[in-house]
């Protein structure tokens, strides 16, 4: 597909807002044994007030998780402790969290948005989506430069140019004395615990950034399919350039399962890969607080679903919301487990 010429570009998409938070750490690992996301992992994070800022998981593969700069060895070092010696770890220091928001599961605005990041020619060390937002971890050096495509290919209400943004940004010490939180309740409270079944779960590996506008034209298509997007993430391969792409797709009540098409276009645009398909899944999205201003919150999650043995398929934690993939006949104690655990309404 040929790219469209400036004087060819689509009118801009007009969305509420742009985030970054800054001074931040990616560490990434992939354990091929008994070390998965589980208790075993999140427990010593929470027990060290450790707060996550980004997290995203799939099953039998990989996780990467975002921390504070200042974080970044400890939690490592602490991790690699309770690892063995199969298991591979990376840290990167210095990243940067970049989102916009609200997308509304819209492909088009999750397209929009992985389409700036190749264009900005930045590192992706993570993307991962929540009910409201699309997120990007990249290096913190690169993070005007990836604002500034942002704000060519995005309207923002309440910025007119990526001057006045980050003229209006706290500096990183005074934004997180204000969000990291050291109270505890007795249950946690979030604001809304959403289940969503009938939904699938796509995997691909993505062999460099390089394709990554042929991603984003990709989703910009399961829009015109009459699709929604409410998941997605996407995780690096340690020391490699490769990508795992993750996500859900999702249609109204009574209409054709599209899958076969989903697949085929997926062929047309990425000649060679191998999507994996799994049928069918169902999401549960816990909406706030943000996670990141408490620590303990997805490992109440995890040790939850644990309890009673049901198996996180793919996960995502970014932006005021924790999104969790489940086998669909496991949605059920997922949800009763979740409301003795959380203090919120269940939809």
């Amino acid at each position: 597909m040929t790219p469209m010429g400036e004087n060819q570009r689509s009118p801009k998409l007009r969305v509420g807002g742009l985030k970054v938070i800054e001074a931040g750490a990616c560490l990434v690992y992939s354990s091929p044994g008994e070390f998965r996301l589980g208790p075993q992992v999140t427990e010593p994070l929470a027990q060290n007030r450790i707060n996550i800022t980004f997290l995203t998981h799939v099953a039998g593969d990989r996780t990467s998780l975002g921390i504070a700069q200042a974080e970044g060895e400890t939690t490592l070092a602490r991790l690699k402790n309770l690892a063995s010696q199969e298991d591979t770890f990376l840290l990167q220091p210095n990243t940067a969290i970049m989102a916009v928001y609200p997308h509304d599961k819209r492909p088009e605005v999750i397209g929009t948005f992985i389409r700036s990041l190749a264009r900005s020619k930045s590192v992706l060390y993570g993307l991962a989506s929540s009910p409201s937002a699309i997120t990007g971890i990249v290096e913190a050096r690169r993070e005007v430069k990836v604002a500034t495509q942002l704000f060519k290919d995005f309207q923002f209400s309440s910025f007119a140019n990526v001057e006045e943004f980050f003229a209006a940004q706290e500096i990183p010490e005074e934004y997180h004395r204000k969000v990291v939180a050291t109270y505890q309740e007795k249950k946690i409270k979030v604001y809304w615990i959403v289940p969503q079944p009938d939904l699938d779960l796509w995997a691909v590996n993505i062999p460099s950034a390089g394709v990554l506008e042929e991603i984003a034209d990709f989703l910009s298509h399961v829009g015109e399919l009459g699709l929604t997007i409410p998941f997605l993430i996407a995780i690096p391969r340690l020391r490699a350039e490769e990508l795992l792409f993750s996500f859900s797709t999702g249609r109204a009540a009574g209409s054709a399962d599209q899958g076969e098409v989903i697949r085929r276009v997926l062929n047309e645009r990425l000649p060679g890969l191998r999507p994996m398909r799994l049928i069918p899944v169902a999401g549960i999205f816990l909406h706030g607080p943000h996670f990141g201003d408490r620590y303990g919150i997805l490992n109440a999650l995890v040790e939850a679903l644990d309890k009673v043995h049901v198996s996180i398929l793919a996960l995502s934690c970014t932006i005021s919301s924790i999104s969790v993939i489940v086998r669909q006949h496991e949605l059920a104690p997922a949800l009763l487990v979740l409301g003795q655990v959380f203090e919120a309404p269940v939809s």
